[in-house]
């Protein structure tokens, strides 16, 4: 009897480890260090007046009609493309602008482009979701206080455009061809609670499948400790109904 007991404090113990794990390691290794100064075109005075510390980001230009650009954020790649005449998918032109893409399970599997998502992006300002970054919504969102068009991904990752030189986002889309996109993980002051935006965060350290600022060392033991769980909730459910 006292050894059924001990199996079953055991696969609590796993399970319980499992689940503070994560977020005990994000928190030890992300507060109280120093600011990371990310090399990014982003002006950082106009950063901390917007209240954004980043956890990962990254900076590439992208001109008209050029080749598309990856970013690697939080183990996903995402990639875009300034380009007139966006379709979806194939017959309709939904218009000119940043065509923004993910792998599929299929694309990823083959580690073949041509089956990827497009991914929708959300407008910072109006909420407004759209195929595209398209060239009349990246105007429209410009914000002359942070000099910046802000935009988001599902999954809460931020998206900002910059002209790759002044101030004057018209000229930049229109005539320069040449925009900068930001592409960030962040942490922001909000009062604002984003569920699925939680849900992303904390399931991609549960699975190990991001590492959210943690040294990657912490990405295999999440891992291991998640194996470790599913063994021991299927131990603890044949425990619990068929006894020792």
């Amino acid at each position: 009897m006292s050894e059924t007991g001990g199996r079953l404090g055991l696969y609590v113990f796993v399970l319980v480890l499992n689940l503070i794990f994560p977020v005990l390691g994000y928190t030890f290794t992300t507060f109280g260090t120093e600011y990371e100064d990310y090399d990014i075109s982003l002006d950082l005075d106009s950063l901390m007046m917007a209240g954004i510390t980043f956890i990962d980001a990254e900076s590439h230009n992208v001109t008209y009609e050029g080749e598309w650009v990856y970013f690697e954020i939080q183990n996903k790649t995402t990639r875009f493309r300034f380009m007139d005449k966006i379709r979806d998918p194939w017959i309709t032109i939904l218009g000119d602008g940043i065509n923004t893409q993910r792998h599929s399970p299929v694309s990823k599997a083959l580690d073949d482009w041509n089956f990827a998502n497009r991914i929708a992006v959300v407008s910072y300002k109006t909420g407004k979701s759209e195929k595209a970054m398209f060239n009349a919504s990246i105007i429209a969102e410009w914000d002359a206080t942070y000099n910046w068009s802000r935009f988001r991904l599902f999954d809460g990752t931020n998206l900002f455009i910059t002209p790759f030189s002044g101030t004057n986002i018209t000229k930049a889309v229109y005539i320069d061809g040449t925009l900068n996109i930001t592409v960030a993980q962040a942490f922001e002051e909000t009062t604002n609670f984003n569920f699925w935006q939680f849900l992303g965060w904390y399931s991609g350290l549960m699975l190990g499948s991001q590492a959210w600022g943690l040294p990657a060392i912490f990405g295999w033991v999440i891992k291991i400790l998640s194996a470790l769980s599913l063994l021991s909730l299927i131990l603890l459910t044949r425990e619990m109904i068929f006894g020792s």
